[in-house]
């Protein structure tokens, strides 16, 4: 009996061990079914063929084409795009994997605004992925987002854009659900353009010459914390230095909305006789902007920029030999950052630039407007006016005097 009951026993285990084992495959198969999917990329392509990107919507198509390792704007004759945003987009599609495949015939591909830009109003967005000799290397239609709970008002969570449908422009009509929304794929050109621009640092003099008479002033400075001054005072001036010091603050960061065409007319801009701001600093670097007339609020500017950088470094009269080699080290590390500065901001030179109106007529302002304000104070010599002269008191009624008896 126990031999028997022992077979029965093994019998029984070695069963359940081979229906552990059954579903134990299935179970992992169907893990790696799964995982085969989301491993699956929507676009599969060579990151680094990539020499042009075109976006195209139903207003407008932009394109980003590299040349000699530059990217730049074709709308904006090739100028710099900024680098880390094309970057970002082209690896953004490059890892794009779908969170959920989309089961729509050709008839539905219009409700997901997965028409081809320009058919219809709710046409979708194509980006082009092109390489070398303009071939077509991917292709990729963006259409309408998916949102968390879209009948409920945002106040209450409704309305969230979780994901967006998008389809590969590879013949299959597969439609794909990714995580990703996509908001920066505009086909704006001054949205992809690169903002490096000059920056005026430890400025020693500001001259501002307007088109007008009244815009006519130089700041001057000892240093880098002392007070502005004017150059050249007139009598009864009193330069406000809070003033001052907002002028030449407009010059440390800024910034430009758009740049126009190399061969915009002098005419219309402004630019063939515009208004002048010179600014030198105390490491040898001098601007020359010319300032253009105020269209749709923003003002065209031209930049130029030279400098003076010393070759060599001179000695102080009491410099100990010990500190000389680590003063050169520092002296010359300083002048190459210079260099490179100066070189980064004449590549600027060529082009006209559109600055925000705020930041220019902060700039030319009338010479008057910078000085302090004075109160009004009482003209000298003038007589105070006259109290008003009281009404007289009316006389004591008179009482008659007894009569005698």
């Amino acid at each position: 009996m126990k031999g028997k009951h022992l077979a029965v026993v093994l019998v029984l285990l070695a069963a359940l061990g081979g229906v552990a084992l059954f579903l134990n495959s299935r179970s992992t198969a169907s893990w790696s079914s799964a995982s085969t999917t989301s491993a699956n990329k929507v676009l599969d392509f060579p990151l680094n063929d990539v020499t042009q990107a075109t976006i195209k919507d139903k207003n407008a198509e932009l394109s980003l084409v590299k040349k000699d390792d530059v990217w730049g704007v074709k709308e904006r004759a090739d100028y710099p795009a900024d680098f880390n945003k094309v970057s970002a987009l082209l690896r953004k599609l490059w890892e794009l994997r779908p969170v959920q495949d989309v089961k729509v015939g050709p008839s539905q591909l219009g409700r997901l605004e997965l028409t081809a830009p320009g058919q219809g109003t709710d046409s979708g967005t194509l980006i082009d992925l092109k390489g070398a000799g303009d071939k077509r290397i991917e292709g990729l239609l963006l259409g309408k987002k998916h949102l968390r709970n879209p009948d409920q008002p945002a106040a209450e969570g409704g309305g969230i854009a979780l994901g967006r449908y998008v389809m590969a422009e590879d013949g299959s009509n597969r439609v794909y659900l990714v995580a990703e929304t996509f908001d920066e794929i505009v086909s704006t050109p001054s949205q992809w353009l690169s903002r490096e621009f000059f920056k005026v640092d430890k400025p020693k003099s500001i001259t501002v010459t307007g088109t007008g008479p009244g815009v006519n002033y130089k700041l001057v400075h000892d240093g880098p914390t002392s007070p502005w001054k004017l150059a050249d005072p007139k009598p009864g001036e009193e330069l406000d230095n809070s003033k001052a010091a907002a002028i030449s603050s407009q010059f440390a960061s800024p910034s430009f909305t758009d740049v126009l065409p190399p061969d915009a007319p002098a005419s219309e801009t402004g630019l063939d006789k515009p208004s002048t701001v010179q600014i030198d600093t105390f490491d040898g670097f001098v601007y020359d902007i010319r300032i253009g007339k105020l269209k749709d609020q923003s003002y065209p500017a031209m930049v130029s920029v030279k400098a003076d950088l010393p070759k060599e470094r001179t000695p102080a009269a009491d410099e100990k030999p010990e500190d000389k080699a680590k003063l050169d080290q520092e002296f010359e590390t300083k002048q190459k950052q210079l260099s490179d500065k100066l070189a980064a901001e004449q590549k600027l030179s060529p082009r006209t630039y559109l600055l925000m109106k705020p930041m220019v007529e902060q700039v030319l302002k009338e010479r008057a407007s910078l000085m302090v304000e004075k109160k009004a104070s009482p003209t000298p010599g003038a007589a105070a006016a006259p109290a008003p002269a009281k009404a007289p008191s009316p006389a004591p009624a008179r009482v008659p005097p007894p009569k005698k008896r």
